[in-house]
């Protein structure tokens, strides 16, 4: 891996999404590229109204004028911090802040990129409660390259948990981890199935020879039940663990960000969580 973009809100960056981009920068001795941006987009130019048949440009009040003034420069001070974390660090890191068509810059710049790396408070919006938010629910959706979202707490990964439903987009997240992130075949790799019936011997035989490739301890777990609740108790234990999931708006990863409590999930997220594109 060479090129890891992180995703940070310049307005309020989270230190442990920076110390686990850092922490996987560190590990495969790549670039990190960090974005910052604002909560809010401010428009360029004066908004054109128009009041009794006649055109004006609104005035933006110089109190707007004050606090977005005060929020670049809270943004300029995240930024230098992030620049002197990185060179303690030995990362070669660069940034780039972005004023407007924020989701198309980041996207554009992932063709080329081999990881993403969001933090789980990015948006769009200062005010709103939605997890994820819009810009990480667009990031998720249009990424040309995997997407991480960062752990609320940063540990190392001692373990893998790979979400396997059997379908495609779960076995190419397997491989993709693999590919980008060898450094973690000293962790332990779980392979996690909800299915009324143990995997068939044959394909359990093949999966723990692939993981015994990759991964120094492995195992396949199968609890009984297809339910949400199923998925979502088992996930929110997990500590210290990086967990896998297939294409976001289908199958597993569809159905925990569904799940009634996916907003405490990822808001309290005590694990990174890997997606990628089938």
């Amino acid at each position: 891996m060479e090129k890891i973009l992180l995703v940070m809100c310049g307005a309020a960056p989270t230190k442990n999404a920076l110390n686990f981009a850092c922490y996987l920068s560190n590990m495969t001795r790549s670039k990190l590229t960090g974005f910052f941006f604002e909560n809010e987009n401010y428009a360029a130019e004066p908004e054109l109204k128009i009041v009794s048949g006649m055109p004006y440009a609104e005035s933006i009040p110089n109190s707007h004028l004050r606090e977005h003034a005060g929020k670049l420069d809270k943004t300029a001070y995240h930024m230098r911090d992030f620049e002197l974390i990185c060179e303690n660090k030995g990362i070669s890191a660069s940034i780039k802040y972005l004023e407007d068509n924020i989701l198309e810059n980041i996207i554009e710049e992932s063709r080329f990129a081999d990881l993403i790396i969001a933090d789980a408070a990015v948006s769009y919006i200062s005010k709103t409660q939605e997890a994820p938010s819009p810009l990480l629910q667009d990031l998720l959706a249009t990424a040309q390259c995997p997407v991480i979202i960062a752990p609320s707490s940063f540990t190392p990964v001692n373990e893998v948990v790979f979400c396997y439903d059997g379908s495609p987009s779960a076995v190419f997240a397997m491989k993709q981890l693999t590919y980008l992130l060898p450094e973690l075949g000293e962790a332990k790799a779980t392979v996690f199935q909800m299915s009324d019936e143990e995997m068939p011997a044959a394909k359990r035989k093949r999966m723990m020879t692939w993981l015994s490739h990759h991964f120094e301890s492995s195992d396949i777990i199968t609890i009984k039940g297809n339910s949400d609740q199923v998925l979502f108790e088992y996930l929110l234990k997990k500590q210290h663990a990086l967990v896998v999931m297939g294409a976001y708006g289908r199958s597993m990863v569809s159905r925990l960000f569904r799940h009634s409590h996916a907003d405490l999930l990822i808001k309290t997220l005590a694990y990174p969580l890997f997606i990628t594109h089938y």
